[in-house]
C-alpha cells in the first residue's frame, strides 16, 4: 500500500481518537460543572433558610436583618465586575477553581457569627465570594456550550434551582432534628467542599485565549438593553420568592403551611422549566423565549391577583414560574457570547444589572403596598413581564456577537 494512503489513514484514525477524547471529556466538563451550579444553589439555600434563625438567635429586629442583608448585597455587586475582568484574563476555568473554594469556605464562615456586627461582615463576604462565583460559572457554561455544540445554559440554572431547594429542605430537616447554625452550615459546607474538589479538575478549558492585559470595556448599548431585559426579568423573579407566600396567606386567606407550599409550587414549577428550556432554545429563538416568558408572567400574576382562593392562585404563580424559569438563560447565553467585551465581562455586566433588578423589586413591592395594598402593588410584577416579553421586538439578541445566529 501507498505510504501516503498508510500516513492518511493513520493521521485520520489519530484525529478521530482525539474527537471521541474531547466528546468524553466535555461530557464529564458538563457534568462536573452541572454540580458546582448545585453547590452554588445548595449553599444559597441552606442561608436563606437559616436567615429565621439567626434573627431568633441574635435578636435581631427587622431593620437589623435589612441591615444584613444589604452587606450581602453589596459584597456581591462589588466582585461581579471584578470578576468578568479576571476571567477575561485568567480564563474562568482558573477563576472558578478559587471561588468555588472561597465561597463554601463563606458558608461555613457563616457558622461561626455570635453577633449582630460579625453577621454583617461575614454575610458581606458570603455575597462577595457567590457573586463572584455566579459569574465563574456561567462563563465556564458558555464554554461548554461551545465544546458541546449544545444548548445547555438551562439545564444549569435548572441545576441552581434544584440545588437550592435541596439546600433549604435538608437545612430545615436538619433543624427539625434539633440542628443548630453552627452544626447544620459547618456540615453542608463539608459536604459541598468535598463535591467542589471532585469536579473541579473536570471543568473545560475556553475555546479562546485569555486576554494577556484585560483592560475595562464600558458595556455598549446593546449589551446595556439585554441587561435592562435581565432586570426586569429578575425582578419578577425576586418579587414573587419574597412576596408569593405573604399574598397567599395575607389576602387570599391561605393558612401558613399552605402558604408556603404554594411557593414551592412556584419554585418547582421555574426548576422543571428550567430542566426543558435547552429543548426550547433549540427548537425556538431567544427572542421567541423571551417573548412566551414574559407573556407568561404577566398571564399568571394575573390570574393569580384575581383570583379569591388558594388553588387558582398557585395556579397563577406556577405559570408565572414557568415564565421566569428561561429568562436567565436567554440573557446570559447572549451576553456570554458578546465578541467585544468578551464573555466574562460580559456575563458580570449583565449579571450585576439583573441582580440589582432581583433585589430591587421586592422593596418597591413593600413600598407600593402602604399606598395601594399588596394585590395591587404585585401588578409592579406583571408589567415586568410586560417589558421582557415587548423587549426583544425593538432590538436582536445575536447583535453583540457574529457568531450567534440571527433571531
Amino acid at each position: 500500500m501507498d505510504r501516503a494512503v498508510i500516513d492518511s489513514q493513520t493521521v485520520a484514525h489519530q484525529q478521530k481518537l482525539r474527537g471521541t477524547e474531547m466528546k468524553r471529556a466535555v461530557k464529564w466538563g458538563k457534568w462536573a460543572l452541572a454540580m458546582l451550579f448545585l453547590v452554588d444553589g445548595a449553599g444559597f439555600g441552606a442561608w436563606a433558610a437559616h436567615v429565621p434563625v439567626f434573627k431568633q438567635l441574635l435578636r435581631l429586629e427587622n431593620g437589623s436583618l435589612t441591615f444584613v442583608l444589604v452587606s450581602l448585597i453589596i459584597g456581591a455587586l462589588i466582585t461581579m465586575p471584578i470578576t468578568g475582568q479576571l476571567i477575561s484574563r485568567y480564563s474562568s476555568r482558573r477563576v472558578i477553581r478559587v471561588t468555588a473554594i472561597v465561597y463554601v469556605l463563606m458558608v461555613a464562615l457563616l457558622a461561626q457569627a455570635s453577633s449582630f456586627w460579625l453577621l454583617v461582615i461575614f454575610a458581606g463576604l458570603f455575597g462577595a465570594a457567590k457573586g463572584a462565583f455566579d459569574v465563574a460559572v456561567n462563563a465556564q457554561a458558555i464554554s461548554v456550550e461551545e465544546h458541546y455544540k449544545q444548548s445547555s445554559m438551562s439545564f444549569f440554572q435548572g441545576c441552581w434551582s434544584a440545588g437550592g431547594l435541596l439546600g433549604a429542605g435538608a437545612a430545615g430537616l436538619m433543624l427539625q432534628h434539633q440542628g443548630t447554625v453552627r452544626t447544620d452550615l459547618s456540615l453542608t459546607a463539608g459536604v459541598l467542599i468535598l463535591c467542589s474538589l471532585v469536579t473541579l479538575p473536570l471543568l473545560v478549558n475556553e475555546t479562546a485565549k485569555p486576554r494577556e492585559s484585560a483592560k475595562f470595556v464600558w458595556p455598549d448599548t446593546t449589551i446595556l438593553r439585554i441587561a435592562a431585559l435581565a432586570f426586569f426579568g429578575l425582578l419578577a423573579e425576586g418579587a414573587i420568592a419574597d412576596w408569593a407566600s405573604v399574598y397567599l396567606h395575607s389576602d387570599v386567606g391561605a393558612t401558613l403551611p399552605l402558604a408556603a407550599a404554594g411557593y414551592a409550587a412556584y419554585a418547582i414549577a421555574m426548576a422543571v422549566a428550567r430542566f426543558s428550556g435547552d429543548w426550547f432554545a433549540q427548537h425556538f429563538s431567544g427572542k421567541n423565549i423571551l417573548h412566551g416568558s414574559g407573556l407568561l408572567i404577566a398571564s399568571g400574576l394575573g390570574f393569580a391577583l384575581l383570583s379569591h382562593s388558594w388553588w387558582p392562585a398557585v395556579f397563577g404563580f406556577m405559570l408565572a414560574g414557568i415564565g421566569v424559569a428561561n429568562i436567565v438563560p436567554v440573557i446570559w447565553g447572549v451576553a456570554g457570547r458578546d465578541t467585544r467585551m468578551g464573555a466574562g465581562p460580559a456575563i458580570s455586566a449583565v449579571t450585576t444589572i439583573g441582580y440589582l433588578g432581583f433585589l430591587t423589586g421586592p422593596p418597591v413591592i413593600g413600598s407600593l403596598t402602604v399606598f395601594v395594598g399588596l394585590r395591587q402593588a404585585m401588578g409592579v410584577i406583571a408589567l415586568a413581564g410586560i417589558i421582557v416579553a415587548v423587549g426583544p421586538i425593538f432590538f436582536s439578541l445575536a447583535s453583540t456577537s457574529q457568531s450567534v445566529k440571527s433571531h
